[in-house]
Formats: structure tokens, C-alpha cells, sequence
């Protein structure tokens, strides 16, 4: 007979969420509110990790955007893009392709249904260095699948409001349409 399995004991942060989520209605505010991933940001809240729409609230230049997630507004920094600077602390980086970026994202997005999907790296969502999620953001098209969707990363790099930004590695499933979305600029631009 084998012996009975044994889990390790909680101890510390962990034990104190493990305790409030079983006592239901404090595990149920946490997370319905957001705050649990802000206390634990490795976490990925359900909703987004199902690729549903998300509430866009804001961009806050051309690669960066808020989303709503209960009480939450997570900031999401797009992944294969660097826009110029449009709303940095040193005012002395913003420049005008900046501003113009960021004006051509807000427009083109403005009333827009959008989906987030997230990079992850060890199971947990990867952030910068900012302590943003990376992601990807698809606009929807129609009905909810990726089949018509558009990836609002690779229209920004079309557009011209960025080059394919491969600094800190490319994304397999997405690295073929950057570069259509950058041959489709190259081709604008003559």
C-alpha cells in the first residue's frame, strides 16, 4: 500500500492568501477586485488568459496601454514594437514622431474591442523592466477567434510608427507577420 501523498505546508504570504481564499468571500473579493495580482503579479487573472475582450482604457503612448481588470488598470507594454517617446519623465526624449504615434494609436483604437494575450516565461507573465505585462494585442474583427482579428503590434511596425524591436528576443508564433508588417513599411516608405 502506498503511503499517502504529502503536500508542503504554506508558510508566510503564501499561507495568508491560501487561508483568505478558503474562506471564500475574502479569496472571492481578492480576486474578483484585481488585488490578488497586484500582490502576486505572476498570476494571470482568468478573463485575459482566455483570450476575452478587456476593457481598453487608455494608450498611454504607442507601445504601452492600460486595460481594466476589475478594480485594476494594468498597464500592458506591446511586445516587437519601440515607438518614440511621447510621455516620458524627461521631457528633453519626447519627440514629435512620438506625440504623432501616440495620437495615430489613440485614434485608431478609439472604440475598439481589444484582446491582450500575454507573454509568459515560466508559467508567469513576463514584465519589463517597468514592471509592465508584455503582450500582444489583437483588435477584434467580428465574432471572438483569431481568424479575422488584427495584431495591433504588426500594425504599428505597417503603419510606420515602429520598427520590429527584436532587442530582447523575437516571439516564434509571431515573428513571421512582424516581418510582413516591416517588408509592408519598407515598401510605404519608397
Amino acid at each position: 500500500m502506498k503511503p499517502p501523498l504529502r503536500l508542503p505546508r504554506a508558510r508566510g504570504p503564501a499561507a495568508v492568501l491560501l487561508a483568505l481564499i478558503g474562506l471564500g468571500g475574502g479569496g472571492a473579493w481578492l480576486e474578483s477586485s484585481g488585488w490578488l495580482y497586484v500582490w502576486f503579479p505572476g498570476l494571470l487573472p482568468p478573463p485575459l488568459t482566455s483570450g476575452e475582450p478587456v476593457r481598453l482604457l487608455k494608450v498611454r503612448d504607442g507601445d504601452t496601454v492600460e486595460v481594466r481588470y476589475g478594480d485594476l488598470a494594468l498597464a500592458v507594454r506591446l511586445r516587437g514594437v519601440d515607438t518614440a517617446e511621447s510621455v516620458h519623465a524627461d521631457a528633453s526624449r519626447n519627440t514629435d514622431a512620438g506625440r504623432e504615434s501616440s495620437a495615430w494609436a489613440k485614434s485608431y483604437l478609439a472604440g475598439k474591442a481589444v484582446r491582450i494575450e500575454f507573454e509568459r516565461r515560466h508559467g508567469l507573465i513576463d514584465l519589463d523592466r517597468h514592471d509592465r505585462a508584455l503582450g500582444w494585442m489583437w483588435i477584434e474583427a467580428g465574432p471572438p477567434g483569431p481568424a479575422g482579428d488584427e495584431l495591433f503590434n504588426a500594425t504599428l511596425v505597417a503603419e510606420g510608427h515602429s520598427r520590429y524591436e527584436t532587442t530582447f528576443g523575437i516571439s516564434p508564433r509571431y515573428h513571421q507577420a512582424m516581418l510582413a508588417a516591416e517588408a509592408a513599411s519598407a515598401k510605404r516608405v519608397r
